[in-house]
This record gives structure tokens, sequence and C-alpha cells, in this order.
């Protein structure tokens, strides 16, 4: 069998994918069709250096906070091969008032900016209160059929803005 047969044995390929593509070595295993076992084993049969392990988690982000596609900031953490996130806003409340204030509250923002996380801009409601206040009556989602009646605008995505 030839090395094309083994493209894992390839070592600029390994490099290749796994520094400058900044695959994963699952991620690496599935396009060469091996093992991640199979993988690490050539990678540090070539003496190629491994990420350490915040670099190597899936899914990580570039910098902890980050603008969700609906306008929200976001801190997000990856421990273990599972992220978390939570909203800034929602941090700036616990800061505040404390975890036990903001457990069980929604954080709603007066002027309806999202990325505006000012603590004068903030309010603590209940689920009631918020959906109230965003007029969607007590629920705090609209049923499809108001999203269909409403005259909001829609991205190149089909997401309301």
């Amino acid at each position: 069998m030839t090395d094309s047969e083994y493209p894992w044995r390839d070592e600029s390929l390994l490099y290749e994918l796994y520094w400058e593509q900044e695959l994963s070595t699952n991620e690496i295993a599935d396009k060469l069709d091996c093992t991640q076992p199979t993988v690490h084993k050539w990678m540090k049969k070539f003496d190629i250096p491994r990420r350490d392990a915040h670099e190597a988690a899936p899914n990580r982000r570039r910098h902890p906070a980050v603008f969700t596609d609906r306008g929200y900031v976001i801190c997000a953490t990856n421990y273990r091969g599972t992220t978390d996130s939570v909203g800034i806003h929602r941090l700036v409340m616990v800061a505040e008032r404390g975890f036990d204030a903001v457990a069980d509250k929604h954080v709603h923002h007066k002027n309806g900016v999202r990325w505006d996380n000012r603590p004068e801009n903030l309010e603590l409601l209940s689920r009631t209160e918020h959906a109230e206040r965003h007029g969607f009556g007590s629920e705090i989602k609209p049923t499809n059929h108001e999203w269909d009646v409403s005259n909001r605008e829609r991205d190149e995505r089909g997401r309301f803005k």
C-alpha cells in the first residue's frame, strides 16, 4: 500500500491541517478517514507540537466576549468540550445586585439596545413582566402566528432583526 492510502503518515499534511487550518485531531481523523489516536501517534512520531488545552478546545472563541447574531454580548467558556455562555448584561446585574437577586429574573435593556450593558440601562423583571414589556402578553416568546403577522424586518437569513 502506498502513502497516499495512509495520508496521516504525511508529516507536512498533518502539520498543515493542525497548525495552518487549526483543525482538531478529531477533525483531522475525520478528514483523513482514520482514528484520533492514529493522528496523535503520527503527530508524536513527527514531533509536531500540540496546542495547549485552551487552544485545542473545540468550538473555542478567540475572545471570551462576542456578539451573538441577535445583538447580545456574551461571555463564553469551553471546559472539557462543553461550551457555556452567559450574557454580559446578566453578569453586570449580578455584580450590581448579587447572584440571588438575579437568579430567577430576566434582565431587560431599558433602551432596547442589547449591547448597551450599562447598569443604568438594565432592570430586573419577572418572566411575565418581561414578556409584557415586549408586548408578548404573558409569554416571553410569541406564537408563530404572532411572528408571521408582525411587521418586523428580517435579515438575509430570515431571522428577525
